[in-house]
């Protein structure tokens, strides 16, 4: 016994000694540099560690703390809190580092694809694998190492942080993400089906994946040999509860190291792919939820020729195969059911289902599309799936026959309870239906367009967002050009034809893509259209409804609340403002030579720039013909619009090398004809503008909205003068206007409120309050020089008011002085008082020429005006142009009940 106790105590000693002797006997620093010289020289990477020990005892392992790999001259790429690595014994004497258990703790993994390439990180390099013939020994310090083989067992990784970042994606812009690894098991990795069980989690979402896959030799090395298939097979979940994502893949590849002969199959169920969004957020634009089904997918081969310049070493091919495998990708089977996709535009697809049972099977689109408050209902049928995803790639120029069907539902009683809100409506949509039929591929597209409404309600577009339409009909043909690289194709609208009550006519349309590659061109001819039959019902609240106007604008004050167009900055050439700007020569502009700057650096496309507001749709417009050229040709046999009745209208948009010139040509309102043209030449700096009416007659709403004014008078105003201005910017653009413009508006109405500061002291005796009032005429000629706006021969009637009036204005600060002359009649009486109006910006003073402090000025001259102030105003103001009749005067209201309540306003409008 005391033999066998010695024997034992002696074993005990002789491996203690053998397990603590490498901590003595072994200088762990010069073992680390050694190491780190050796795997530099091996993988042509720095390894840098903290604390590091070696023991042999239970068997051999390795310890390390604070473990970085790094590229030379580049930042870290993997940092580790600590490592742990068992080995086998025997396989050391062999030349053979074989870790048993590899254990990572603490991990951060950084794959980053820089630009320049050289700090590029998708995968470490990684020595040679199990079956690969042995390398040349390698050189360090001037002594001859012999390389080493490398193996593992089995991998653990935990609390580990991945990162990636890729610099030169397709769409320029860097693709980055994280996510946390809890854990990471890789099992057998010697083995032919290695097992993975990973956990981690994205932000608030967790996921696990678990399964097996093909032998790792053949898909981490380059020089393994790839027999028979390389199969996988993975189980995925996303976010935790009952409502937790699932799916599976399972499939095969014949070289795993290049990701050829792949194909495989998804299935699986996620309740939202928001969870997935937070992976990869530039690759999904919409919110699609309740996604479930069954895709069936294969990858194209890569041509030899291209495939060999992949063989960059292990490191790199594999990750290249994998940036190619999505545009490889192609369909075998589609069974797709997405219960809710949502696009950032509002338009809303509700149980969309997709199903082809193979390649050779026509593709099935069925869904519900909701935008606003009506729903249609689509279906759709594709030739075969495989010519569908053939008219989809670039180098392939057959189309597909496609058509679909489009079925608006009805509303129904049942609607207007319903509890979801967006359903509900205050109007009702009746037998919409439309067909679209024809081909579709990247090298062209012409399809067929027909569809009829009972009463068709327009979805959220813009300024048309909720227009009804009924008893519509409309058929033509839209044909798409080539899809190039902006990803968009021009459009043409062909032989339209749209009838409605609203508004008929025929259209032929070109649209560039992308804008100035091609012209803008089209032919619109409207039977009708009928601006007083379209209502709106609500649709939905959308951004930008309404635009901030793109120039500065004038205002006579609050009180006043009248529009007065804008003044001039002193000319330096002879010319005048109608000779200038506006012409036979702008006209004919796009025959003459012009030296027009590049795209985008014209004048026109520059002095927009800094407009506040400058991403409302007038700039937007602005920019868009500064930058292609423009030819839209309009027609319209009849066109009424509030209270203004146009025949035979004929409109001409003209854009070439920075000019644009809206003429129009022809048309009348009631026997008045039109005539008059606006340009813009942005050819070169400075901007240059100029109008023409000779006479034009347009809304008085839309003049005062243009001119971001409150709407104070309505009816239609005749514009008979011309108007030119020039420079870089808005501001100066206003302060140098120059010309001469005739307003006059006759038979209209007029608020009620503005009234009272023009009537002065007589104001009093009036009936004021809210609403309007019969409006006989409202005219005047305003002339702008030298940053001065003049008013002369201004005169205003109402029943029983007349007002007459002259002034000026400076644009700089927009100050303002006009002499004012009322005259109230009441029962046969007559108020007048000279007034003195001034103010600035919001504020006016109103006082007797002559009396309170104000200073008395060269007196109004009220002789010229006549016996009827209104005839004289407005034949100064049309300056001899044919225009609309002015109604008779009415006759002063004599005695009696009935006549002193009309003189009040009481009786009748």
């Amino acid at each position: 016994m005391k033999k066998l106790a010695a024997s034992l105590i002696g074993l005990v000693v002789v491996l203690t000694g053998i397990s603590l002797a490498p901590q003595f006997l072994i200088d762990q620093n010069h073992l680390r540099e050694r190491v780190t010289a050796v795997f530099q020289a091996q993988t042509g990477l720095e390894l840098k560690m903290g604390e590091t020990s070696f023991q042999l005892l239970p068997w051999p392992s390795f310890q390390a703390t604070n473990v970085m790999l790094t590229r030379p001259g580049c930042s870290p790429f993997v940092v580790a809190r600590s490592v742990h690595a068992d080995m086998s014994l025997f396989a050391l004497l062999n030349r053979e580092v074989s870790f048993q258990d590899f254990t990572v703790d603490g991990a951060g993994v950084i794959v980053h694809r820089a630009r320049e390439g050289q700090c590029s990180t998708w995968l470490p390099v990684l020595t040679q694998s199990q079956g690969e013939a042995a390398s040349p020994p390698i050189a360090v310090a001037g002594r001859v190492h012999p390389r080493w083989k490398v193996s593992f067992g089995a991998l653990h990784l935990k609390n580990a942080t991945l990162s990636w970042q890729d610099d030169v994606p397709a769409g320029e812009v860097p693709f980055t993400g994280r996510i946390q690894i809890t854990r990471l098991e890789l099992d057998g990795m010697r083995s032919a089906s290695p097992w993975v069980d990973m956990s981690g989690q994205s932000e608030h979402t967790v996921f696990t994946a678990r399964g097996r896959i093909g032998p790792l030799a053949r898909l981490l090395s380059a020089k393994a040999e790839q027999k028979g298939p390389w199969p996988f097979s993975l189980g995925m979940t996303l976010g935790s509860g009952p409502q937790q994502d699932h799916a599976t893949l399972d499939g095969a590849m014949s070289d795993a190291h290049r990701l050829q002969g792949l194909a495989f199959t998804l299935e699986g169920h996620w309740a939202s792919l928001k969870g997935l969004h937070r992976f990869f957020p530039q690759f999904l634009p919409v919110e699609i939820e309740q996604l479930d089904g069954t895709l069936r997918l294969h990858a194209v081969d890569v041509p030899h020729k291209v495939d060999a310049g992949l063989d960059k070493g292990a490191d790199v091919a594999l990750t290249d195969a994998l940036l190619h495998v999505p545009e490889r990708l192609r369909p075998d089977v589609i069974h797709l059911h997405l219960g809710h996709v949502l696009a950032p535009t509002g338009l809303q697809l509700r149980d969309v289902q997709l199903d082809a049972d193979n390649g050779q099977a026509p593709l099935i689109v069925q869904s519900k599309a909701i935008w606003g408050r009506y729903a249609w209902r689509l279906n759709g049928e594709v030739q075969s799936l495989q010519q569908a995803v053939a008219a989809g790639l670039p180098d392939e120029s057959a189309p597909v026959m496609v058509k679909m069907e489009v079925q608006g539902q009805d509303k129904t009683l049942a609607s207007l309870f319903n509890q979801n809100e967006a359903e509900k409506s205050d109007a009702a949509q009746e037998h919409v239906s439309f067909a679209l039929q024809g081909q579709m591929g990247r090298k062209g597209s012409m399809l067929d367009v027909s569809g009829q409404a009972g009463l068709l309600q327009l979805p959220d577009w813009g300024v048309f967002s909720g227009l009804l339409l009924h008893d519509m009909h409309l058929k033509g043909q839209l044909a798409l050009g080539a899809i190039g690289e902006a990803g968009l194709p021009a459009v043409t609208a062909r032989d339209v034809v749209l009838e409605s009550q609203e508004i008929g006519g025929t259209a032929t349309m070109t649209l560039p893509a992308p804008l100035g590659a091609a012209g803008l061109t089209g032919q619109i001819h409207l039977t009708h259209l009928d601006g007083t039959r379209f209502h709106y019902a609500p649709v939905m609240e959308f951004a930008g409804s309404a635009a901030e106007p793109s120039v500065p604008t004038l205002s006579l004050g609050a009180a006043l609340k009248t529009v007065e167009p804008p003044a001039a900055a002193p000319s330096t050439e002879s010319r005048s403002a109608g000779d200038r700007y506006v012409g036979a020569q702008y006209a004919g502009s796009h025959d003459r030579e012009v030296e027009a700057n590049p795209p985008g650096d014209n004048a026109l496309g520059a002095a927009f720039t800094n407009v506040p507001g400058h991403d409302g749709p007038l700039a937007r417009w602005l920019g868009a013909m500064a930058v292609q050229p423009v030819d839209v040709d309009f027609t319209a046999d009849h066109l009424q619009t509030e209270a203004i009745e146009y025949q035979g209208l004929h409109l001409h948009l003209l854009g070439h090398e920075g000019h644009v010139v809206l003429s129009v040509l022809g048309g009348a309102v009631q026997t008045v004809p039109l005539s008059g043209e606006i340009v813009l030449d942005g050819s070169a700096a400075p901007l240059r503008m100029g109008m023409k009416a000779d006479p034009l007659i347009l809304p008085a709403r839309w003049v005062q909205l243009a001119l971001n004014q409150p709407v104070t008078v309505e009816g239609p105003i005749q514009l008979v003068g011309a108007l030119g201005t020039e420079g870089a910017h808005p501001s100066d653009l206003l302060q140098a206007i120059e010309g001469q413009m005739g307003l006059s508006v006759v038979d209209g109405r007029i608020y009620r409120e503005v009234l009272a500061p023009l009537a002065g002291p007589a104001a009093r005796l009036l009936k004021l309050g809210d609403g309007t009032m019969g409006l006989r005429c409202a005219a005047g000629v305003v002339q702008f020089d030298h940053g001065q706006a003049h008013f002369g021969d201004m005169a205003l009637e109402v029943k029983h008011l007349s007002v007459l009036g002259q002034g000026s204005m400076a644009l700089a600060d927009q100050s303002y002085t006009l002499q004012l002359m009322p005259h109230v009649s009441v029962i046969g009486a007559d108020f007048s008082t000279p007034l003195l109006l001034e103010g600035k910006g919001g504020s006016v003073h109103i006082g007797t020429a002559g009396k309170d402090g104000v200073p008395a000025l060269p007196p109004l001259d009220t002789a010229k005006f006549g016996d009827d102030a209104c005839a004289y105003a407005v034949q100064q103001a049309r300056a001899g142009r044919q225009g609309l009749p002015l109604p008779e005067r009415e006759q002063d209201h004599g005695g009696g009940a009935g006549g002193i309540l009309r003189a009040l306003g009481l009786g009748g409008h």
